[in-house]
């Protein structure tokens, strides 16, 4: 078909060649013959391209046939392919919590830390839970109390640990407001030696320190500049020039432990002297 439409109009193109060179002069010829060239080629390759989309679809009809005949039974739409369901991932295992044999061992390591924490400022101290604590909450920074003995008049204590795993122990009294017997005067007289302090930081973070900010606070706002502490931890004043009992530490270091003392005092920005038998505490 192609080389039919090609043969019939290049007869046509050298028919019309020949005319234009017989009835027109020479330039004149050119120029037509020039523009019919043209106007041949144009015009044949409009044909060649106008043909191929329409043989083209010929070809590709027989593919979309069972397409078609799809949407026939389907009323015109043609299905569409199962949607492709998504893998879920498998669920991470859960983490074990520790059996009991577990958790009996890390109690065990705590209370080692609660007896080192406690003997370090009241070497004969013994303690117990006052309820059976949980170890979660422990971890979780929760407070547990104890009951305490052989730490001078207090008889339980809060403890805790913070984010950083340090151990945080909050002495305390609890008891009765019942006054103490007369019967026996001469137990009343009888007072237990103070046992000797291991730690002093300890010591002073548990005891000293939160007596004398309380004694500190007051004094000052009295006009006070300084306060006195014995060696038996009588923290005394001098009012009228007179000495004047404020409070008393319990468990109050040796003397041999002042100068370690007086460095843990200028921590807190208190100056620290030791005057013979005593120390001296100015906060001006």
């Amino acid at each position: 078909m192609r080389k039919n439409i090609f043969t019939g109009s290049t007869k046509l193109l050298v028919i019309s060649l020949l005319l234009l060179a017989v009835f027109f002069q020479k330039e004149r010829a050119q120029k037509l013959m020039a523009l019919a060239i043209i106007l041949w080629v144009a015009v044949t390759a409009g044909i060649f391209l106008f043909r191929k989309p329409g043989k083209l679809a010929k070809k590709c009809s027989p593919h979309f046939a069972p397409l078609k005949q799809a949407r026939k039974r389907t009323g015109g739409a043609a299905e569409k392919p199962a949607e492709a369901v998504p893998e879920t991932e498998p669920a991470s295992p859960a983490k074990p919590y520790p059996d009991n044999g577990e958790t009996e061992t890390m109690l065990l390591h705590i209370a080692l830390r609660i007896t080192e924490k406690l003997k370090s400022a009241y070497p004969q101290s013994v303690w117990q839970w006052k309820d059976t604590p949980s170890l979660h909450d422990i971890l979780a920074g929760g407070t547990t109390r104890i009951s305490v003995e052989n730490m001078d008049a207090y008889t339980h204590a809060d403890i805790s640990f913070d984010r950083f795993g340090r151990i945080h122990v909050e002495p305390m009294t609890i008891g009765s407001f019942a006054e103490p017997s007369a019967d026996s005067p001469d137990d009343a007289e009888e007072t237990p030696p103070e046992p000797s302090v291991v730690d002093v930081r300890v010591w002073y973070e548990l005891v000293g320190q939160k007596v004398l900010e309380s004694q500190i606070t007051d004094l000052n706002a009295n006009g006070h500049t300084k306060l006195t502490i014995k060696e038996n931890g009588d923290i005394v004043i001098t009012r009228q020039k007179k000495e004047v009992l404020k409070g008393t530490l319990d468990s109050f270091p040796a003397k041999s432990y002042w100068e370690e003392l007086v460095l843990l005092l200028a921590e807190d920005e208190l100056k620290g002297k030791i005057t013979g038998n005593t120390l001296q505490v100015s906060w001006v």
